[in-house]
């Protein structure tokens, strides 16, 4: 029998449901103990695979963190490399209005301040109640709660966002002045290799974001998306991988991997994951 256990571990910034942990790391206790930890890192992820979907270009990335829980598991000591910063925020909020204008207003300034981050919009009454908030919607940004009630202002949403990813850095580093970020450059990539799905969120790599344009990618969960809003440009989506719903104005669509969709500056526009799908956002203004 199968264990269904989930571990949550941090692979690739994201928190990735792992099940099978335990029985496996029972398993190769005796056998792995003294084994390098390459082949010891292969092997439970050719194992961990048989229960979890494990993307070919992370395997590395997931043999790490499989490593450092097996280290854990037999009672080693752990050396664990800082990642890069990335935030975690969560919209407590059974989904008004208000709760959805939150989450899209927080979009826009993510991709505006070019933040990596893991957006979710937490629904579940039995979820907001572990936070203890005492009304919705909520903002909750690496563990803590910021506001609760009526959404905060802009300027300091940015305040917050800004401090939360100064806590995560490690420090010591100054950025390049570049047009483009988050991409290796001089590389050939697949876009929709470089963000990943998370259960229940949107998850954002904005790649540029200047008073004339932006470029983000987006993944989004199943049921996921962006409530009716408009935008001040033009804004071309572009279907990576599944398949979304658009609004534009009233006239609803389905759009699928390969396609692409213009939306006007300054008409309603809505985009609703009808099944996990990724896009290229292009903003023109």
């Amino acid at each position: 029998m199968m264990e269904t256990e989930l571990k949550k571990l941090k692979i690739g910034g994201q928190a990735i449901g792992i099940v099978g942990l335990k029985a496996v790391f029972q398993a190769m206790a005796a056998d792995f103990s003294q084994k390098t930890d390459a082949d010891t890192a292969a092997e439970l992820v050719r194992r961990l695979a048989q229960q979890n979907y494990i993307p070919g270009h992370l395997r590395e990335e997931y043999g790490r963190a499989f490593l450092n829980e097996f280290h854990k598991f037999l009672g080693r000591s752990v050396e664990t490399k800082e990642e890069a910063a990335r935030l975690e925020i969560k919209i407590l909020g059974a989904g008004c209005t208000v709760c959805d204008g939150l989450e899209n207003e927080l979009m826009d300034i993510l991709a505006e301040m070019g933040l990596p981050a893991d957006l979710e919009h937490v629904r579940e009454p039995a979820e907001i109640a572990a936070y203890k908030v005492t009304g919705t919607p909520a903002l909750v940004i690496n563990g803590k709660v910021m506001s609760v009630g009526p959404a905060p202002p802009r300027l300091q949403i940015k305040k917050w966002l800004q401090a939360g990813s100064h806590s995560n850095q490690s420090g010591g580093n100054m950025e390049k002045n570049v047009l483009i970020k988050n991409i290796p450059f001089s590389e050939p990539q697949n876009l929709a290799d470089l963000v990943e799905y998370a259960e229940g969120r949107v998850v954002s790599r904005t790649f540029a974001q200047k008073p004339g344009i932006g470029l983000t990618l987006f993944a989004f969960d199943t049921g996921e998306g962006v409530s009716t809003h408009t935008a001040p440009g033009d804004a071309m989506v572009q279907v990576l991988d599944g398949e979304a719903l658009v609004n534009i104005d009233g006239k609803e669509m389905t759009v699928g991997k390969g396609q692409v969709v213009v939306m006007p500056a300054n008409v309603p526009h809505a985009v609703t994951a009808v099944k996990r799908f990724k896009m290229l956002l292009i903003v023109v203004k």
